[in-house]
């Protein structure tokens, strides 16, 4: 394990998800307590809201307005993680997601995206193959709802997720940044 420095990194994180924050918020602090990162990432704390924020749909303004209150609290940091919907609809998804950001804010925000969506990392974890979407292939074998998420984040195998998904070399690349 690395000496991390003393002054934590503190993120804001806004998620597609429902049950998507706390998921995130227990990777965090697996990340942390293996040493994973150069540096220790946290939550940082927000005026008037949890941290991570659930953002709705991109088809509304509403994602704007929470990056710009996010702002406000002046995280290092706001990182805005949404599924990709696989490969064909990868960019067009980035570019929606990249078009609500506000342009006159001072905090750095980052665009994560997954490949296909957040249960992609469970099933690269437990050797699952999918042919459309991770969480039918996971309600089918493993009878999982989206209420479970949280609790998956536990049992995430990083070894595995650093050498084979390229989303979770994505996401830990950005907390290094």
């Amino acid at each position: 394990m690395s000496a991390m420095p003393s002054n934590p990194k503190e993120i804001a994180l806004i998620v597609e998800d429902a049950y998507g924050g706390e998921f995130f918020r227990r990777v965090l602090k697996r990340l942390n307590e293996l040493g994973m990162l150069s540096h220790k990432v946290r939550l940082k704390r927000l005026r008037g809201r949890k941290n991570p924020v659930h953002a709705p749909y991109l088809c509304n303004p509403k994602p704007d307005k929470i990056i710009r209150a996010v702002s406000t609290s002046s995280p290092d940091a706001i990182i805005v993680a949404y599924d990709g919907d696989g490969p064909n609809n990868y960019h067009k998804r980035l570019n929606e997601v990249k078009s609500h950001i506000p342009k006159n804010i001072k905090t750095p925000v980052r665009v994560f995206l997954f490949e296909y969506e957040i249960e992609e990392w469970i099933c690269k974890s437990l050797g699952i193959t999918w042919s459309t979407k991770p969480s039918d292939e996971l309600k089918r074998k493993m009878r999982y709802t989206k209420s479970l998420l949280p609790t998956y984040a536990d049992k995430l195998n990083f070894d595995k997720l650093k050498h084979n998904c390229k989303s979770f070399r994505e996401f830990l690349r950005i907390l290094e940044e």
